[in-house]
């Protein structure tokens, strides 16, 4: 662990993560065999209840791992970056896996992405809008990876699930080369509003991010009905998605083989998502959409 809080979160493979032959029933002693770290499930038990809802069926459970890992390295990689220049880079344990197990990667046997490979991506961006809350004051931080000053709009919203919008500001900023600058305070005493009920949306020229003023296992999310559209192209088939709702943690998975280009996303009320799903197969009839707000009691 380093001086920011940053450590190793091990995570479940994706929903096929295994083999067809074995159970995905976590107390299986098949299941069991692939996890090599003594106390493997229990750290991820414990993390789990502690931030996030626990679901009872197996599949979800995997979902959650996954998203637990992500947020867990993501908070880490961002701590370090909003450092700079105390903090000039960081590496994470650990990549790939030569074997099906539970484990520290972010990519499985597979090769399919999880969460985590998704979600470091983006934290990993040239540039990131970070923001982090300190003494019930918002602090929003955009960090320069590029060797040259980028100048531009950073406006910041407050919305509801619906996408209503509760306080919004916006201010041109520039952001000078390799740097990391605090470029907005918040002082949310002096803001009435839900914090579970809200999320917020920062953007800053072409890049965009989402945070949550609570942990995940305390959102009020609303269950909402995921509409999606699937066409052919040349290199496997776009998906489009949307929903009245805003949706958190959207996971695209199928039996098919390939790679989707982005996953494990959150989505606006009304706003619509183009994902590619690259593929030698004609046909993706399977495709199933699991998100967040379906495991919020």
């Amino acid at each position: 662990m380093s001086e920011f809080g940053f450590q190793s979160f091990p995570s479940y493979e994706v929903i096929n993560y295994i083999n067809q032959n074995d159970s995905i029933d976590i107390s299986s002693e098949g299941f069991q065999s692939h996890q090599k770290h003594s106390r493997g499930f229990q750290i991820i038990h414990e993390y789990m209840e502690r931030d996030f809802p626990v679901p009872n069926n197996p599949e979800d459970y995997v979902y959650v791992s996954q998203l637990l890992q992500a947020y867990g390295i993501t908070k880490g990689l961002e701590a370090h970056r909003r450092a700079k220049p105390y903090n000039m880079g960081t590496l994470y344990w650990q990549l790939n896996d030569c074997w099906p197990a539970v484990s520290w990667s972010s990519i499985d046997f597979f090769g399919n992405w999880k969460a985590l490979h998704y979600k470091v991506k983006r934290a990993f961006e040239n540039i990131l809008i970070s923001s982090v809350i300190e003494n019930d004051t918002l602090k929003t931080f955009v960090i320069n990876n590029n060797l040259k000053l980028h100048e531009g709009q950073l406006s910041i919203q407050i919305l509801d699930f619906v996408g209503n919008v509760i306080w919004e500001d916006s201010n041109q900023i520039q952001v000078v080369s390799n740097s990391s600058e605090l470029k907005h305070e918040l002082n949310l005493k002096t803001l009435q509003l839900n914090k579970n009920e809200v999320v917020v949306v920062l953007k800053f020229n072409d890049e965009r991010s989402f945070f949550y003023l609570v942990k995940p296992k305390d959102l009020k999310l609303q269950k909402g009905i995921v509409n999606k559209t699937v066409s052919k192209t040349s290199i496997g088939f776009r998906i489009e998605v949307s929903s009245t709702t805003f949706l958190k943690d959207v996971f695209l998975y199928t039996n098919v083989k390939g790679h989707f280009s982005d996953n494990y996303f959150d989505l606006l009320p009304n706003e619509t998502v183009e994902i590619e799903f690259v593929t030698k197969s004609e046909f993706v009839n399977n495709l199933k959409i699991k998100t967040f707000n379906n495991l919020i009691r």
